[in-house]
């Protein structure tokens, strides 16, 4: 009868562990791993490595949906949004990629720093190597 109850206990204590991991230092983390990834897929667009544009496309996009998530816990609707339309455009670049259409390739990698860019402005402070949320 006890295991049948400390299970459950714990499994329950286990996934609220999962759901307040996403702290500034998961966010960091994913802010660090996007700027690494759009580094890439800029030089696998300027070689025209599409499937690896591809595929940094479609990880920045898993990334992006994981910011969503967090501001979604901040009640940061605009960050929210924001975060949306990077997903998106990754997801449209990684289409495009696996399509061949440079011109999509160029506008969805331009929309995804524009999303990048614009939560910046809005929910970032302090300066390089020392960024903080707002």
């Amino acid at each position: 009868m006890r295991k049948t109850i400390v299970l459950p206990v714990l499994l329950a204590l286990g996934l609220a562990v999962c759901v307040v991991a996403q702290t500034d230092a998961d966010y960091s983390g994913w802010m660090k791993d996007i700027a690494k990834s759009k580094g890439g897929v800029k030089k696998a667009i300027e070689s025209k490595s599409n499937s690896d544009v591809a595929d940094g496309a479609t990880h920045m996009a898993g990334l992006f949906k994981q910011v969503g998530g967090f501001w979604a816990k901040r009640n940061a609707s605009d960050a929210v949004t924001i975060a949306k339309n990077a997903e998106s455009a990754s997801n449209d670049l990684a289409a495009a990629a696996k399509a061949g259409d440079d011109a999509k390739i160029a506008s969805s990698f331009q929309a995804v720093g524009a999303a990048c860019g614009a939560c910046h402005m809005a929910h970032r402070d302090g300066s390089p190597g020392n960024f903080t949320i707002k």
